[in-house]
């Protein structure tokens, strides 16, 4: 049996799909992930990396389509590679996000569990509030837009449909603006956050200079788009982070202001808040749904960001404790609270794993409520919220391996799997948000 090596052609039966959406398939008994390729399907595919335990390659014509397969609505779709689902149609989208968290739960957790398909959008499109455009200078011409899947390679994010118009318009501007500006490859990126509340904008020149060297592009900006409330310069020189610490104000006010639900938050640059307000509110729901409070219990509230999840369930708690690292998303989520009038909420600045083996949970919370970064929890957290006796875990997670692994650690403890439902973020994409009910057994 012949191996297979990089470059090779092959027919590959997709008959799965990983945690990120890729289909996947067997050829001479060695699994092999096929990019752009779909459940159900028949594909040729070249080799483009070949490992002990597995193969990567990319579809280069599909021989036997699925039927939920279509034409993609964007033009540079398969060229810049962030809609890796848009030639999927909507509502099989949803199963496979459902299929994508239930394998993970069932390779690395070692459930066996039906997930139900995630929870979708009428309307998925123009649903982000946030966007980092890359700033490319070449043949005389400024564009903006997103560096192709593993490349550094500029697609134009003209009429992104992920966007909404007010965004797009603001695009086309920037480039216009930046091309009569002259400097060339001074602005690396641009920030802008959009609120679907008022419809305001907050635009982030990130440079490596420290000097702001655009003067009046503010000022132009501000009076061409009236909506725009915040222009801001931040400094960067680590390439391989979004934007540096060093934010400064050249127009407006600091924050902008958008909501989740009822309750209005105060956003700046810096703040983590989710880049979809309505799937948000429907993921905010199902928490408070598991929660199932009565105003008796307390709540704690970990990777708290700005506090958006702990103040979506204040009314409903006796009191809600909040931990999160970056010290400013503190300071808004306490002013975001003023700004709901809630006086049942604390924020503290601390790493959450760090916070706990300091207090090790004295006062054990009835709730705990966890939403890490991608890479998951901590060991040290969920050994210390294991022993704690915490009777009930509502775990948030943007990754489905790191959810699978932290929920079979915590298995070790007794806690079992009560609920678990996806929630569709990023629709067009091969992400997925899921929140799952975790609770002490024989409770």
């Amino acid at each position: 049996m012949e191996k297979l090596t990089v470059g090779d052609k092959v027919k590959v039966k997709i008959d799965g799909i990983s945690h990120q959406g890729v289909g996947v398939g067997r050829v001479n008994n060695l699994a092999v992930f096929v990019e752009n390729a779909l459940l159900g399907e028949l594909v040729a595919a070249e080799i483009t990396q070949v490992k002990s335990s597995m193969a990567i390659g990319k579809a280069v014509e599909i021989l036997e389509p699925s039927f939920e397969r279509r034409e993609p609505i964007c033009p540079v779709a398969e060229a810049c590679g962030g809609c890796t689902l848009q030639a999927v149609n909507y509502p099989f989208q949803l199963e496979m996000k459902g299929m994508m968290v239930q394998e993970a739960l069932k390779r690395i957790g070692h459930l066996d569990v039906s997930v139900p398909p995630a929870l979708g959008m009428n309307e998925p499109w123009g649903y982000r509030n946030k966007g980092v455009f890359h700033v490319s200078y070449e043949g005389g011409k400024v564009k903006l837009g997103f560096f192709a899947q593993g490349s550094h390679q500029l697609v134009p994010a003209e009429k992104c449909r992920l966007f909404a118009p007010t965004v797009n318009q603001l695009i086309a501007w920037l480039e216009e603006a930046l091309l009569r500006q002259g400097r060339v490859d001074y602005v690396q990126k641009i920030l802008i956050r959009h609120s679907r509340y008022n419809d305001e904008l907050m635009v982030v020149f990130i440079t490596k200079d420290n000097a702001w060297r655009l003067k009046g592009l503010e000022e132009q900006l501000t009076a061409a788009f009236p909506l725009v409330a915040s222009v801001y310069h931040n400094v960067n020189t680590n390439p391989k982070l979004l934007c540096g610490k060093n934010f400064k104000l050249l127009a407006g006010r600091e924050f902008i202001i958008d909501t989740i639900g009822e309750l209005k938050f105060r956003i700046s640059p810096q703040s983590f808040f989710q880049v979809n307000n309505a799937q948000a509110k429907v993921l905010y729901d199902l928490v408070k749904e598991y929660a199932a409070l009565d105003g008796t219990q307390q709540v704690l509230d970990l990777y708290c960001g700005i506090g958006t999840i702990g103040m979506y369930l204040a009314k409903d708690a006796k009191s809600v404790y909040g931990v999160e690292s970056v010290a400013q998303a503190v300071r808004d989520a306490k002013e975001n609270c003023a700004l709901n009038g809630l006086t049942n909420c604390q924020f503290t600045a601390a790493k959450a794993e760090e916070w706990l083996k300091k207090n090790k949970l004295r006062q054990v919370p009835e709730v705990v409520i966890i939403d890490p970064p991608r890479n998951g929890c901590h060991q040290f957290l969920l050994d210390v919220l294991g022993e704690s006796n915490c009777a009930k875990i509502i775990y948030v997670s943007c990754n489905p391996t790191t959810l699978a692994r932290d929920l079979a650690y915590l298995k070790n403890f007794g806690y079992e799997l009560l609920k678990v439902q996806p929630v569709d973020m990023f629709p067009q994409t091969g992400h997925v948000e899921t929140i799952m009910l975790i609770q002490r057994k024989n409770l």
